[in-house]
């Protein structure tokens, strides 16, 4: 049975005194303490190499390294009934192992272990801290936490921006382990338990969970914390899907208690050990008789951590036949892996994950096709845009808006084109595929920075009050770099997407970051997060500065660029991306589990195309040395030809060329002289024929037809002669659109008795 210790305490309120914390380590994604323990023995303590009587001595030199009476050292480690020591003799540190029991640690037990409980039902576990992972599966089924499943936290690690707890636990009489979003797990903070602040920028203490109201002390300054600081962790609240930390602070002498987001603080534990590291010849006592020399065994992991654990994936690289097999055992089809192997052939460290949907790809492409779901640009040729009714209107030949003036119904030919993965197996397309967690380790200022070229924000600052009251200057890619750190969002996302939400030209903006609109002075959203289309006053705008005014979540209500940039980021990590549809791709085209082909965050359907040309600039030539993992969906039922462009276009980086149109409805169609029993009306398909009567002797008629299109040509018009002997005659009008489709209209013409 695994042995249970208490909880760390601080401030001598609960047990003997004061744990010291002298400095912090990180080894891999764990974050450990080295505390001080003092000496006690009435003898002098030896220090061996090892945990155990059977390792030979330390010496320094040719003398053995002893502790006297009293003596502090630093605690490293535990390993069983031994603690790992460091202590320094002259001018020399030393490492070594003493037996717990001469060792008096200043507050008592040390926190080895953290347990925890899974509180949503159905937790998924996976084998890597990213979303992307492959899930753990016992006889081909998930693995799954139920609620309350109690855990063991082994380690905490960061991945993209999200926290992540490797955890172990009991699984149909195993012992198993694995990863799973620190925000599925509430950990036992049993009295209290030691923390330690990881972050690279200062950290403001707030009042309450998800509130911006901030803790200031005494003299009325703001309570700041930098990388390092020590807290005391009390207890936990998730807030708009975001987890806040309760702790308690020391500050000038005195402690304040507040919230801080938990991916800014880790547990500080005494590190258990299970083996030794370190070659293990030479732990030992010397033998008499010389051993022959052989290979140095390799270092074994410290227990609780994996060697070979990576954010991005493995970082082996794979032969064109390893490659091709991997794709297969994936599942990706055929008419994916020659796309993905050329990629595969210059950018040996991607990674390519099959996303298997699940769901029928004819069924897909109906749901996405629906009338005002995905929009266009309705400066695209025919092809591109949708005829179905309440997307076209015939009887003007226009194309009916619905995101202001030039955002019509993407065609069906368009949705399949957009949503078929294959066309997008480029050096840039595949980026609507990359998974958008913050990878702190390759994104940077300077990469936000090549985004932002081409728009106000690129290399500009702006001034803003801070929480303190306080008039600030910040520049917008240092802001975007913040909003990743508190999002888990990829800056580079994050400032494309502002791009393509708010940037009207390279020196303009829309008036949803200007501040000014009437009735919203001083409230910005830069992501145009609830701006829905509407036929109030102000429109979009309007409804966006609207839910950028109201309520207290995601830093509300933004009053400030700096809150809009910054909250907008955690809305949008906690609404999309830390919720599954952490690609452009699946923001999009919403092929996820969760809410089918609803919850898309952007109605322009060539947005993740477009967004992922400038993800991919942003990372310049440094990609090709970066661990990338991309996410592509694949369908059952897929054609196995690749979806096809719409005819009349030729996609050229970010421009089209248009040349043919599909239209060809009527505008207007009359007989001379006579009109038809039921009037004629523009729009009409075809699908009715026009009835009108004419006199006994009447020799002919003319038949006049415009088309709505101009590029259409119209045939069956005329004088038409009538022979006096037939009773009745039907007329055929022909309408032939540039695209080549032709279209029928009937008139029935009938002599009086």
């Amino acid at each position: 049975m695994d042995r249970r210790y208490k909880g760390l305490i601080i401030a001598g309120v609960f047990l003997l005194g004061v744990v010291t914390f002298c400095k912090i380590q990180q080894r891999g994604d764990i974050t450990y303490a080295t505390a001080v323990g003092t000496v006690r023995t009435g003898k002098t303590l030896d220090v061996r190499k090892g945990p155990g009587t059977k390792y030979a001595y330390v010496k320094s030199g040719s003398t053995k390294v002893s502790l006297k009476n009293e003596e502090r050292v630093t605690i490293l480690a535990q390993n069983k009934t031994w603690y790992k020591i460091r202590v320094k003799k002259g001018s020399r540190k030393t490492t070594g192992y003493v037996p717990m029991k001469n060792l008096a640690v200043m507050s008592g037990d040390m926190e080895t272990e953290v347990y925890g409980k899974a509180y949503p039902s159905a937790v998924l576990v996976r084998s890597r801290a990213v979303k992307s992972g492959s899930l753990m599966r016992v006889n081909g089924a998930a693995v799954r936490l139920s609620k309350n499943k109690k855990v063991r936290i082994q380690s905490e690690s960061v991945m993209y921006g999200v926290k992540y707890y490797k955890v172990s636990f009991s699984y149909d009489g195993d012992r198993m382990q694995g990863y799973v979003p620190a925000d599925s797990i509430r950990a036992e903070y049993k009295s209290a338990m030691q923390g330690v602040i990881t972050t690279s920028r200062q950290v403001t203490l707030r009042r309450k969970a998800g509130s911006t109201e901030i803790v200031k002390a005494v003299d009325g300054t703001s309570i700041v914390m930098t990388n390092g600081t020590e807290v005391l962790m009390l207890s936990e609240k998730i807030i708009s899907g975001v987890k806040y930390i309760c702790v308690d602070v020391t500050y000038n002498k005195k402690t304040y208690r507040g919230y801080v987001t938990a991916n800014l603080v880790r547990f500080l534990t005494i590190k258990r050990e299970d083996v030794v590291n370190g070659e293990q010849e030479n732990l030992f006592v010397e033998k008499t008789t010389p051993t022959p020399a052989t290979a140095a065994p390799a270092t074994a992991a410290p227990s609780g951590e994996s060697s070979s654990d990576s954010s991005s994936g493995s970082t082996k690289v794979l032969t064109d036949t390893e490659f091709k097999k991997e794709m297969v055992k994936q599942g990706f089809p055929s008419s994916y892996i020659t796309a993905l192997q050329a990629l595969h052939d210059k950018y040996p460290k991607w990674s390519f994950k099959a996303y298997q949907t699940g769901i029928d790809w004819s069924t897909a492409v109906d749901n996405e096709g629906k009338v005002g779901l995905n929009l266009i640009s309705n400066s695209k040729s025919g092809a591109w845009k949708s005829q179905e009714e309440g997307a076209y209107d015939a009887s003007t030949g226009t194309y009916i808006p619905f995101d202001g003036s030039t955002w019509v119904t993407a065609s069906e030919k368009a949705v399949r084109y957009y949503m078929d993965p294959r066309n997008f197996l480029t050096e840039s397309g595949i980026f609507q595929f990359e998974s958008l967690e913050y990878q702190k380790d390759v994104q940077n200022q300077s990469g936000v920075e090549n985004v932002l070229k081409n728009t106000p924000m690129y290399k500009a600052s702006y001034e803003y009050t801070d929480d303190a009251g306080k008039a600030s200057t910040i520049t917008y890619s240092r802001t975007f770099m913040d909003a990743a750190t508190l999002s888990g969002v990829s800056p580079y996302h994050l400032a494309s997407r502002v791009k393509q939400e708010v940037v009207t030209g390279p020196t303009s903006m829309s008036s949803s970051v200007s501040g000014t609109v009437k009735g919203y002075e001083g409230i910005y959203n830069f992501y145009n997060i609830g701006a829905n289309n509407s036929t109030k006053a102000g429109g979009a705008v309007a409804n966006g500065l609207s839910w950028a005014n109201k309520d207290t979540t995601y830093m509300r209500p933004w009053t400030t660029k700096y809150k809009a940039i910054v909250g907008g980021a955690q809305y949008l990590g906690s609404n999309y991306i830390n919720i599954g549809q952490n690609t452009l791709y699946l923001q999009k085209f919403n092929v996820t589990a969760n809410n089918t082909y609803n919850h898309q965050y952007m109605a322009n359907i060539e947005a993740p195309w477009s967004e992922a040309l400038k993800t991919a600039e942003a990372y310049g030539s440094d990609k090709a040395d970066m661990s990338l993992v991309f996410s592509i969906p694949v369908y059952s039922g897929m054609p196995s030809e690749i979806c096809a462009i719409p005819s009349g276009e030729t996609q050229q980086s970010t421009q089209t060329v248009q040349t043919v149109s599909s239209n060809n409805y009527l505008k207007t169609l009359s007989v001379k002289g006579y009109a038809f029993s039921s009037p004629f009306k523009s729009g009409d398909d075809g699908h009715q024929t026009y009835s009108l009567k004419i006199g006994k002797t009447v020799g002919s008629i003319r038949i006049d037809a415009s088309p709505v299109s101009t590029t259409a040509k119209v045939s069956g018009q005329g004088k038409k002669k009538l022979s006096k002997k037939k009773k009745t005659k039907t007329y055929v009008v022909k309408v032939k659109a540039q695209s080549g489709d032709i279209r029928k209209y009937k008139i029935k013409v009938n002599r009086k008795k």
